[in-house]
C-alpha cells in the first residue's frame, strides 16, 4: 500500500503512510485560489481538531499568503485520508540571495512578528503520521530547497531524524533550532469561578486598578469590540496605543509591530474576517470616551489568545491592561475556552497569571547538498548574533522623561506598577 502525492494538476506515488490501514494523500496547492478551495474544510478541520492556536485558522494563513507571498511561492500541504482532510502544513518557498531556497510555514520566515505560532494543524492522534508524511514529502523534493524550517505544537511531540529520506537521510541535518514558551492560564467552567483562583497580586493589582479609575473623577469603562465593523473601527485606536506604549520613556524597549504600514494592512483584512466567525476582538479601556488602553485577543477552538496590546503613557499607572487581560479571561470562560493564553515570553506580568509554561519546540532540517549546509551555517551564525542583539535591545530601558502624569493625578508610584501592564508582550 502506497501514499500518493498529488498537486492541483496531477498525481504521482509516493513512500507509505498509513494509519488504520487506510491510505494518507499528500496534496498540494500551490494557488491562491486553490487556497481558497481549501478554506472551508480547513476551518471544520481546525474546530474538528479543538485547535488552541488561533494562528491555526485558515483566514490567518491565506490572508498572510497574500500579503507576504507571491502565488509562485505558494506550496500549501493538503493532507487527506480518503476525502479527509486530516492535516495542513501551510508552506512557502523563499528564495535568500541568488542561490539559497528555504521552506517556511505561511506566517514565518517573514513578517513573522505577526504570527506567534506558525504551525502544521492536525489532530493530536494524527500527529506524529502527518508531521511524518510532510517531512518524507519535502524530502523527496530536496533538490529544491536548502533548509526547511518546521516549528511543532506544544502537543505534536519532537521531530524524529528517523522521519527522514533519501538523500536527506544520508547527507542532511536535523537541528533543534528553538523553543518557543507561552504563558498558559487553565479556566474553569464558570465566570464565577475565574477570580478567586487568580493569584492575590493579581487580584490586588485589579482592586488598586479599578479604585485608581474610580478616583480619575470621569466616567470610564471597559469595551469589547468584536464585530467586523467594530474591529475596524478598534484597529486604530490600538495601533496608536501600541506606538505610545513603545516610546514609553523609563521602561524596557518594546518594539512596535505596527509601525510598518504592511502589518497594518494585513490585520485591517484578517481581524474582520476572524471576528465574523467569533474569533477575534479588541477590548478597550475608555475614559470620558476615549480609550486609553487596549488589547487584541484572539480565539481558538479550544483556547483563548492574547495578542497586540497598547497603553496611554499618561494611564500607565493605573494598570489598565490588568483589567483587559481580567475582562478577555471572563469572556473567554463565557464562550467555552478552557485555556487562556497570555502569549510567547514568559515574564513576571504573565507569570503573576499562571506559572504554567507551555513550549513549543522548533526544528531546521537542512538538505544533503554542501551548498546548503555552508549556506545554513552562515546563516543560522548571522541569526545568532541578531538574536542577541534583539535581546539586548529588548531588555534596555528606554531613556528621558518622568514617571507618567497620572502617577500624581491617580495616587501610586512607579514601584506600586513595575511589571503590571506588560501586556501580551507585543
Amino acid at each position: 500500500m502506497h501514499v500518493h502525492l498529488s498537486d492541483d494538476r496531477q498525481a504521482r506515488p509516493r513512500a507509505p503512510g498509513k494509519r488504520a490501514g487506510r491510505e494518507l494523500t499528500v496534496r498540494r496547492v500551490t494557488t491562491f485560489a486553490g487556497l481558497a478551495a481549501l478554506r472551508e474544510p480547513w476551518r471544520a478541520l481546525h474546530r474538528r481538531v479543538d485547535s488552541r492556536n488561533p494562528y491555526a485558522a485558515p483566514e490567518w494563513s491565506e490572508v498572510w499568503a497574500r500579503h507576504f507571498t507571491s502565488e509562485g511561492e505558494l506550496d500549501v500541504l493538503a493532507v487527506e485520508r480518503g476525502s479527509e482532510l486530516v492535516g495542513v502544513a501551510p508552506c512557502y518557498l523563499r528564495r535568500l540571495g541568488p542561490v539559497l531556497r528555504t521552506v517556511h510555514l505561511l506566517g514565518a520566515g517573514r513578517h513573522d512578528v505577526l504570527t506567534e505560532l506558525p504551525s502544521v494543524l492536525c489532530a493530536p492522534a494524527d500527529a506524529r503520521v502527518v508531521l511524518r508524511e510532510v517531512v518524507r514529502h519535502w524530502c523527496e523534493r530536496s533538490a529544491e530547497w536548502d533548509w526547511l524550517d518546521l516549528p511543532l505544537g506544544a502537543e505534536q511531540g519532537w521531530l524524529e531524524p528517523e522521519w527522514l529520506s533519501g538523500p536527506v537521510a544520508l547527507r542532511g541535518l536535523v537541528r533543534h533550532r528553538a523553543t518557543r514558551p507561552s504563558v498558559v492560564l487553565p479556566l474553569p467552567g464558570e465566570v464565577e469561578a475565574l477570580r478567586p483562583g487568580l493569584k492575590r497580586n493579581v487580584k490586588e493589582s485589579v482592586r488598586r486598578a479599578r479604585n485608581r479609575l474610580d478616583r480619575c473623577g470621569r466616567p470610564w469603562t471597559v469595551s469589547t469590540h468584536r464585530s467586523g465593523p467594530g474591529i475596524a473601527e478598534a484597529l486604530p485606536l490600538l495601533a496608536g496605543l501600541h506606538a505610545a506604549r513603545a516610546r514609553l520613556a523609563g521602561r524596557r524597549a518594546h518594539g512596535d509591530v505596527l509601525a510598518d504600514p504592511r502589518h497594518r494592512r494585513f490585520l485591517a483584512e484578517v481581524l474582520p474576517l476572524l471576528a465574523e466567525q467569533g474569533r477575534a476582538e479588541i477590548l478597550t479601556v475608555d475614559v470620558a470616551q476615549r480609550a486609553v488602553a487596549a488589547l487584541l485577543v484572539l480565539r481558538a477552538p479550544g483556547a483563548s489568545y492574547l495578542g497586540i496590546s497598547g497603553v496611554d503613557p499618561a494611564w500607565w499607572s493605573v494598570s489598565p491592561v490588568t483589567l483587559l487581560q481580567l475582562t478577555a479571561a471572563e469572556n473567554a470562560v463565557r464562550q467555552g475556552s478552557r485555556e487562556f493564553n497570555l502569549s510567547l515570553g514568559p515574564d513576571v506580568a504573565k507569570l503573576r497569571w499562571s506559572e504554567r509554561v507551555v513550549q513549543h519546540p522548533e526544528f531546521t532540517i537542512c538538505g544533503p547538498r554542501p551548498r546548503s549546509r555552508a549556506g545554513y551555517t552562515a546563516y543560522a551564525a548571522a541569526a545568532a548574533v541578531a538574536g542577541v542583539r534583539r535581546e539586548s535591545a529588548r531588555h534596555r530601558i528606554r531613556g528621558g522623561g518622568t514617571a507618567p502624569a497620572a502617577v500624581a493625578a491617580v495616587g501610586g508610584t512607579a514601584a506600586e506598577n513595575e511589571g503590571g501592564d506588560h501586556g501580551s508582550g507585543r
